[in-house]
C-alpha cells in the first residue's frame, strides 16, 4: 500500500487495519478489503485520470439509497488520488447463492421495478438507438456491411424502443448483485458497479441479468423475473419480448468486442472463454421474428464475430 493510501486510512480511522486484496473486474479499479477489529470496510482505488466515473459512483450511490436500496454508503473520498472508502456489503454474491439464487432473483427484479417506478431522470444520458447500434461497432469489422448493419439496427431499435426511458445501472449480473438476507425487502440486494448508469429502454438490466456473459441462468429463473418485470410495469408481454431480443443483441454484440479488447489490450485472456456464451446470446436474439430485418443484415457478417 503506498504512502498516500495509508495516510487516507490514517485520516478515516483505519490506520492498522489489515488489508486483503480482492478479485478485480473488467475496469482498472482495485478493492481491497479492510478489518480493523470488529469494523469492515472497502478501500477502492480508481485511476485518478477517472474523476467522471469517480464523481458519478458517489452520486449514485447517494441517489440509489435515498429509493432505500443498497448501495454501499460511501464513507470517505479523495477523489485527486482516486480513492474511495466504502460500506463493505460482503461477500454473498449471487455467483455464489444456490437454495436461495430464486428468491434473490426475483428480489433483484423488484429492486428494477422500483427503478423503473420511482427513480427520477438524476440528469442521466440517455441511451439513443443511434448511439446504441454505435456501441455494437467494437464487435464488427469495419466495411460497407458493417455500416448497413448499423443503420439496419438504429432504425429497429427506434420502432422498438417508444416506451418512456428509465434508469438503468447497466453492469447488472450476479456478480455485481449481494444478497443481503438480513435486510429486509429491497434491502436485501447490494447494489455495486452503478457509476455508468444511463436512461435506457425498460428492461435493459433485467436483460442484462438473465443474459448474464459470464454464466448461465436457469430459465426458470430467467422465465420469473421476466413474467414479474412485465406484470409489475404493465408492459405488453409480446412486445416486450421483442424489446428484450434487441437489447439482448445490443448488449452481447458490444460485449463480444469489450472482451476481445479486454483480452488483447489489458492482457485479461480469462474473458475469452465467454465468448462462446456470448455469441449465443447473439444468435438467440436474432431469432426473434421480430429482428429478422436484422439478422438478414448481420447474416454476411456473422461468421466474423464468431468466436
Amino acid at each position: 500500500m503506498t504512502g498516500s493510501q495509508e495516510a487516507f486510512l490514517a485520516a478515516n480511522g483505519w490506520a492498522g487495519a489489515t488489508a486483503v486484496p480482492l478479485a478485480g473486474d473488467a475496469s482498472a479499479r482495485v478493492y481491497t478489503r479492510l478489518r480493523l477489529g470488529p469494523a469492515r470496510a472497502i478501500l477502492m482505488r480508481a485511476p485518478p485520470a477517472d474523476c467522471a466515473a469517480f464523481d458519478a459512483f458517489v452520486t449514485n450511490a447517494a441517489r440509489l439509497r435515498a429509493l432505500g436500496l443498497s448501495a454501499p454508503e460511501v464513507l470517505a473520498t479523495a477523489p485527486g488520488s482516486g480513492l474511495m472508502l466504502l460500506e463493505d456489503l460482503g461477500d454473498t454474491g449471487f455467483h455464489r447463492l444456490a437454495a436461495d439464487l430464486h428468491e434473490a432473483s426475483l428480489a433483484a427484479t423488484d429492486v428494477l421495478v422500483h427503478l423503473a417506478r420511482h427513480a427520477p431522470g438524476w440528469g442521466l444520458p440517455a441511451l439513443t438507438p443511434a448511439e446504441m447500434a454505435e456501441m455494437t461497432r467494437i464487435a464488427l469489422p469495419a466495411g460497407a456491411q458493417a455500416e448497413a448493419a448499423f443503420a439496419a439496427m438504429a432504425g429497429v431499435f427506434g420502432t422498438l424502443f417508444s416506451a418512456p426511458l428509465v434508469p438503468a445501472l447497466r453492469d447488472v449480473h450476479a456478480e455485481n448483485l449481494i444478497w443481503l438476507p438480513d435486510r429486509a425487502g429491497l434491502a436485501r440486494v447490494g447494489l455495486l458497479d452503478f457509476q455508468d448508469a444511463v436512461l435506457a429502454p425498460p428492461g435493459y438490466d433485467l436483460v442484462s441479468y438473465i443474459h448474464d456473459a459470464r454464466r448461465d441462468v436457469d430459465p426458470e429463473i430467467a422465465g420469473a423475473m421476466t413474467a414479474r418485470y412485465v406484470a409489475a410495469l404493465g408492459l405488453d408481454p409480446a412486445r416486450f419480448a421483442a424489446e428484450a431480443a434487441a437489447l439482448s443483441l445490443q448488449r452481447n454484440l458490444r460485449i463480444l468486442g469489450v472482451f476481445r479488447r479486454l483480452a488483447r489490450v489489458r492482457g485479461k485472456p480469462a474473458y475469452l472463454a465467454h465468448l462462446p456464451r456470448v455469441f449465443g446470446h447473439v444468435e438467440d436474439a436474432l431469432a426473434h421474428p421480430a429482428l429478422g430485418d436484422l439478422r438478414r443484415a448481420l447474416a454476411p457478417l456473422m461468421d466474423r464475430i464468431a468466436p
